[in-house]
């Protein structure tokens, strides 16, 4: 089966409230992070936040999560672009992307399909040196995908099925990647699901050989359906799921 990649998602929109253990502050990340390196994790997603919380795309704050994380690993770390931050706005997005730079500026950023203006901001995020991860949550998402000028040039495809039943989120993952072949999308896929659903999604993003992702962001129990501790236990479990070679 070759590598599978772990990703660990260390927070996203997730509330203290729904797990008291989710990282906001860059200290809390690189904590975090450093647990969950240690269970199995070979890359990581954050959310970066602000002073109240909120999520961001300040670069102060994307820049210090960065820091943080990849000073307390040494491994990759990627940041979402989700619009929902700027409140829609496109171009306030891209005018704070730019000032993404420097030495702590991410790996790599990942670019929701269902959201405007993704070609100006692959552009940019190019032309400084980070990555692309394609956001592909439905088929239609990826047949999107193949309308753009970078599907070429991926570091990867994030295949992220929202369904909250498990055979739901399965089935919509296999579309997804089915469209992905059928147009020729090569770049490696990471795959994962929401709340209980994604454990069944990450077994089948297994069986396919492709990474996975967990953690806080995407859902705060274990398999058996108890409440995980934290970042490192979920990952620990989604290890389990990965065959020895």
């Amino acid at each position: 089966m070759g590598h599978v990649l772990v990703q660990a998602a260390l927070n996203g929109g997730t509330t203290r409230d729904a797990h008291p253990a989710v990282p906001l502050t860059p200290a809390e990340l690189a904590a975090e992070a450093t647990a969950a390196a240690d269970a199995g994790a070979g890359e990581f997603h954050l959310h970066p936040r602000d002073e109240a919380g909120a999520q961001t795309l300040e670069p102060e704050h994307v820049l210090a999560a960065v820091a943080a994380v990849r000073g307390a690993t040494g491994l990759p770390v990627g940041v979402t672009t989700g619009i929902w931050t700027v409140d829609g706005d496109v171009q306030r997005r891209l005018a704070l992307v730019a000032r993404w730079t420097g030495p702590n500026r991410p790996d790599y950023a990942s670019i929701n399909m269902n959201e405007p203006g993704i070609d100006e901001l692959a552009d940019l995020l190019l032309s400084l040196g980070i990555g692309i991860e394609a956001g592909v949550w439905t088929p239609v998402d990826a047949r999107v995908l193949e309308t753009t000028g970078f599907s070429d040039r991926l570091v990867r495809v994030l295949l992220e099925p929202e369904e909250p039943t498990s055979a739901a989120a399965v089935a919509t993952a296999a579309a997804a990647a089915a469209e992905l072949a059928r147009m020729g999308i090569t770049a490696r896929q990471v795959r994962h699901g929401y709340d209980l659903a994604t454990w069944d999604v990450l077994r089948a993003a297994v069986a396919d050989g492709q990474d996975i992702r967990i953690g806080l962001e995407d859902t705060t129990v274990l398999p058996d359906g108890t409440q995980a501790s934290g970042n490192a236990d979920l990952v620990a479990a989604a290890a389990l799921l990965i065959p020895k070679s």
